[in-house]
């Protein structure tokens, strides 16, 4: 009986087909062998290996994704670390365009504001290596001596002197409400300007671009409170004028035009500091008319209108300086956008 059962298997394990067959290597031989002992199994022992071995190939088949398509430690170290360097790369890259753009690069220069600067530049060096030796140290002597009374000879250059001390203020007004997004932050320009003049406000105003609108958040506190303020703009035009009464230039006008006239053209047919201060507070002054129609458009005055805005603007120089300082005034407040 027995042998007849073992003739049996070995007659069914000789007619399976090769696909059937793991392989003809020691895993499928011992395939075939557990198969071969399970038909000599009890049947009850019988179903217990079969539930065995198909836990066993459930086991084998389901394999956690994770194990099957993990990567190797050193070929994810290798993969970190070139995105590290990527990453360096690419901000070294950046970092190396800004410093080659620099603060100076990609300078686009207002063709009138410039050519204001080098006419100021040539006639300062042209008086200065032409006069007459030790005449614009007099007038520097005797202002130092007497700063309000220098007697110089001339009360209308006075009120010039004195006015370039001050002009830096009502320009102020007119540049500061538009200083967000200038390429260079007008403030310490302007306070040169008391020293230097047009140049150093020039070096500014050359690469000024002009600013239509404004936010509420591009007004610093000073610009705000203070360049805003009536007030403060009244007082300028008091301390400006009164520049006028001090000096007796007002009333020399007023009594005799012709000879404070004079006495001005003698000063400064004779003196570097008298020409090219004259020269430089006439630009000054011209650079404030020419903020005007801009400033005018940030109130919302003329935008339709600007042969208005142009008089309006004109009309300063009727009174040098003061006509600035008059106009900020007068004028209407800012339209802000976010308000």
């Amino acid at each position: 009986m027995r042998f007849t059962i073992l003739m049996n298997v070995a007659a069914l394990l000789a007619s399976m087909p090769s696909s059937a067959a793991f392989s003809s290597t020691t895993g499928g031989c011992s395939s075939r062998t557990a198969g071969a002992r399970m038909f000599l199994l009890p049947r009850s022992s019988r179903s217990t290996s079969v539930l065995h071995n198909r836990s066993n190939s459930a086991a084998a088949v389901f394999v956690p994704s994770s194990q099957q398509t993990s990567i190797p430690s050193h070929i994810s170290t290798t993969l970190l670390h070139q995105s590290r360097n990527n990453n360096n790369d690419e901000s070294n890259t950046r970092q190396t365009q800004e410093q080659e753009q620099g603060l100076f690069s990609n300078i686009t220069l207002n063709p009138t504001y410039t050519i204001a600067y080098l006419i100021f530049f040539s006639v300062a060096t042209y008086m200065t290596t032409t006069e007459t030796p030790g005449a614009s140290q007099e007038i520097i002597e005797k202002f130092i001596a007497n700063p309000l009374h220098p007697n110089i000879g001339s009360s209308l250059f006075e009120v010039i002197f004195n006015t370039l001390g001050l002009i830096g203020l009502p320009l102020a007004c007119l540049i500061m409400p538009g200083s967000k997004g200038q390429r260079f932050n007008p403030t310490p320009f302007l306070f040169g300007s008391a020293a230097a003049g047009y140049g150093s406000l020039g070096l500014f105003m050359m690469t000024r671009k002009p600013v239509t609108s404004v936010s509420g958040k591009d007004l610093g506190w000073f610009t705000r409170n203070v360049l805003e303020n009536k007030l403060f703009n009244w007082l300028l035009v008091l301390a400006l004028a009164n520049i006028y009464w001090i000096t007796g230039a007002g009333e020399s006008l007023y009594m005799d035009a012709s000879g404070t006239l004079d006495e001005f053209r003698q000063l400064i047919g004779g003196s570097a500091l008298g020409f090219v201060s004259t020269v430089d507070l006439t630009i000054l002054c011209l650079t404030g008319v020419s903020l005007i129609p801009e400033d005018l458009e940030r109130r919302g005055v003329f935008k339709e209108e600007l042969s208005k805005a142009y008089a309006v603007a004109a009309s300063t120089l009727l009174l040098p300086a003061v006509g600035l300082a008059l106009y900020t005034a007068l004028r209407p407040s800012l339209v802000l956008e976010d308000e």
